[in-house]
C-alpha cells in the first residue's frame, strides 16, 4: 500500500513539473516576442499559433569578413489560423538583421534571426532565435 502510494506521488509530482514545461508562449499583436527552433506564440485576440521550425539557410556575411553579397537568412515557420496549418518561409534577403516584412493573411510579420555569424565558427540549429513582431496591415 505504501508502495502505491509513494509511486502514485512521484507520478503526481513529475506531471506537476512537466506541466510547467511549455514549449508555448502568449504574444500581443504589435509586440516583439522570441521563439526558439520548435516553440510556439499564441496570438489569442487574431486566433494565431505561430511555431519556428528553424534556420534552413544562413549565407549572411559574416562579423570581420568582407564579402561581395550581404547573403540572407531563411526561416521555415508554420503559422495555424483557425484551425488551419500554413508553413511559410520568411527570408531576410538583405542580410541586414531586421526583415522588411513578410504580408501573411491581412498581418506584417517583421523579424529578425540572431545569433549573427561569426567568421571561423559555426552556428548550431539549436542556438537561433526568430524574434517576430505581428501587426495588422492598414489599407
Amino acid at each position: 500500500m505504501i508502495k502505491r502510494f509513494s509511486f502514485l506521488l512521484a507520478m503526481v509530482m513529475l506531471i506537476t513539473l512537466l506541466s510547467g514545461c511549455s514549449s508555448s508562449i502568449k504574444a500581443s499583436l504589435n509586440s516583439e516576442f522570441t521563439l526558439a527552433p520548435g516553440q510556439s506564440a499564441r496570438i489569442d485576440s487574431e486566433t494565431m499559433e505561430i511555431r519556428f521550425i528553424g534556420v534552413t539557410e544562413d549565407s549572411r556575411c559574416a562579423t570581420a569578413v568582407e564579402c561581395i553579397w550581404a547573403g540572407q537568412v531563411t526561416c521555415a515557420v508554420e503559422i495555424t489560423r483557425n484551425g488551419i496549418k500554413n508553413s511559410i518561409t520568411l527570408t531576410d534577403s538583405a542580410g541586414s538583421g531586421t526583415s522588411t516584412g513578410t504580408d501573411f493573411q491581412n498581418e506584417l510579420i517583421t523579424f529578425s534571426v540572431s545569433p549573427y555569424p561569426t567568421a571561423g565558427k559555426t552556428i548550431p540549429k539549436g542556438a537561433y532565435r526568430l524574434s517576430m513582431t505581428v501587426s495588422q496591415l492598414r489599407y
